[in-house]
């Protein structure tokens, strides 16, 4: 502003015919610095914009990730055997513009190998994570199963004469996560007396999918300011070690 009323007044100046012919040049070099930069910001802003957009995946056509199911006891710990974990992609089967719950799916086949069980005991539990992309990370994890005892599975089965339980999963995201769980199906057959899951889908309210990619969205935002007004990391002290230097020098 300070700028642009400078070359105001320098204009006003050359039509009263009062101000020296040197400054002219350089009264019009300003003005076209200033629609350059005035260019340059819209340009910029646009591309945010789109960075946006694209970032936040409205109908969710980019979509793709992977799930995780295991067995961990009473304290924690992940359980090392043989039917103890899962791992698989996730597909959303919902539409990305309907109004809906998002729905997303993952299904196994009854590997002899590779399955995770649910054993009807009551010093194991399951748990299992949700997230974007390849690896799990702060910002990519959708959402973390609330850990539930494999024999309370059982007997949910048992009184609905079904082969599905369920899970509670939280996003930590949400504001107000506790309050807003998600429904995690479970899938099981039997093969050899032994229960093993084959398929888990996973229920989420439109409005929370939508919050939740909101607040991903806010720490792109943040990372990008911050690295825009952020100085590189040691410019400052290279440049008082040269002084130093420089004086030490002349001294």
């Amino acid at each position: 502003q300070a700028i642009f009323g400078s070359s105001l007044q320098r204009l006003f100046l050359i039509a009263a015919g009062s101000f020296p012919q040197e400054h002219i040049s350089a009264t019009m070099a300003d003005a076209r610095v200033i629609k350059k930069e005035a260019k340059a910001e819209e340009k910029e802003k646009r591309a945010n914009e789109r960075a946006k957009r694209k970032m936040f995946d409205d109908q969710d056509e980019s979509f793709c990730g992977f799930m995780s199911l295991s067995l961990i006891d009473s304290d924690g710990y992940a359980k090392k055997t043989k039917g103890a974990e899962i791992k698989g992609p996730l597909y959303m089967v919902s539409e990305g513009n309907s109004e809906g719950p998002v729905v997303i799916e993952s299904e196994f086949s009854l590997n002899p190998l590779f399955y995770l069980q649910v054993p009807n005991e009551d010093n194991l539990l399951v748990w299992g994570q949700w997230w974007l992309g390849e690896k799990a990370a702060p910002l990519t994890t959708i959402c973390s199963a609330i850990p539930k005892l494999c024999q309370t599975a059982h007997k949910e089965m048992e009184k609905a004469t079904s082969t599905e339980f369920t899970l509670d999963a939280e996003a930590p995201l949400l504001k107000g996560a506790p309050g807003k769980l998600y429904k995690v199906t479970v899938a099981t057959r039997e093969q050899k007396f032994i229960t093993k899951v084959v398929k888990v889908t996973l229920e989420i309210p439109r409005p929370y999918w939508v919050e939740w990619k909101n607040h991903r969205l806010r720490f792109w935002q943040f990372n990008k300011n911050s690295s825009g007004a952020v100085a590189p990391a040691g410019d400052s002290g290279e440049k008082e070690d040269k002084d130093g230097e420089k004086e030490k020098k002349e001294e």
